[in-house]
This record gives structure tokens, sequence and C-alpha cells, in this order.
């Protein structure tokens, strides 16, 4: 009887985000300097295309995306659902490395359509399990991000209180949060 090769399907991952308007680009340094302070380092810069495509399952916060990287960086198919509200919420992705982005987004594009594209500068920081992100998204402004990443023994109320407490370090008030992503922003 002949082997067969194993397949893997990636597995979902989870994490909890907030996304939050930072404002004036002093206002953003600031912040960016408790970012360095916090983690003790300058951070990596990463410039991302983000490009969105139409898909049948258009509820509350799904969404999928073909994220280009700088190479030697491969590019990433990224299907989410994270709820379009306020606040640390819990976002299951799955992620695929892409090794030719250019044909994949020509296929999507013919299949699926484009719903638009975003363009962002991210500077990543990276404290304990949590991803900082302070990102200048074209055309938007400045905005900061966290991702929590959760293991798989944790809980959500564990992860969004990791949340909370960066919010109180890095001064996010309630208002200043985003409900849906950057993306949504555009329209």
């Amino acid at each position: 009887m002949p082997q067969h090769a194993k397949t893997s399907i990636p597995c979902d991952e989870r994490n909890i985000e907030i996304k939050a308007r930072v404002g004036s680009d002093q206002e953003f340094e600031s912040k960016f300097q408790i970012a360095r302070e916090l983690t003790k380092s300058t951070g990596e810069l990463l410039e991302q295309k983000d490009v969105f495509f139409n898909i049948l399952d258009e509820t509350d916060g799904t969404r999928f995306k073909l994220r280009y990287l700088r190479p030697p960086t491969p590019a990433q198919l990224i299907y989410y659902i994270r709820p379009n509200k306020s606040g640390p919420k819990l976002s299951v992705f799955t992620r695929f490395d892409v090794a030719d982005p250019t044909l994949l987004e020509k296929i999507l594009a013919q299949s699926n359509g484009i719903k638009g594209v975003l363009e962002k500068k991210r500077y990543l920081f990276i404290h304990g399990q949590t991803r900082i992100h302070m990102d200048k998204v074209m055309n938007l402004g400045n905005f900061m991000e966290f991702e929590v990443c959760l293991r798989p023994d944790q809980t959500v109320e564990e992860g969004q209180e990791i949340a909370n407490e960066l919010m109180k370090t890095f001064n996010i008030d309630e208002e200043d949060l985003m409900v849906g992503a950057y993306f949504d922003e555009l329209k």
C-alpha cells in the first residue's frame, strides 16, 4: 500500500485586538516613545499593502485579504473574523504564506473582485505576548493596534485584561478606539 503524504491545513489562530486613532504626529511620536521604552527596542519597520477581496459571507467583521510584505518576507493570504465593535475583541484568523502574490491577486481579482487596497507603514514592537503596531496609514493618518496573541489554553478574558492594561499604559481613551478595520475608514 503506497504511503500518502500528509497535507496540513493551517489552523485558526486567535488574538485579542484593539485599534485606536492616534491623531497628530506629535501624539504619534509620544506613543511611539512609550513603545520604545516598554519594549526596550526601536521597533521593526514593515511596509504593507493589503488588497481586500469580495467574499460571499460578509457578516459583521469577516474579511479576506492578500498582504504584500517587503521581500524576503513572503506575502500572506489572510481570512479573518473580528467583530465590528469598540474595545478589546477576539479576532480569529487563518493565514497562509504566498510565494507568487501577483498571480494569486490576479486569480482572486478575477474570481472574487477587489474590494479595495490599503497601504501603511507599520512599526512593530513586541511586548510579552503582544504585538504593538504603530501605523501610518496612507490617506487616513496615524493609528495604533495591539494584538494579544492568545495561547491555546488562554481565555478571551485574560487577553482582554492584557489589552486593557496596555490601553492604560499608552493613555488610550475609549473615544479613540475604532469599531472596524482601517479599510472601513476609506469608504
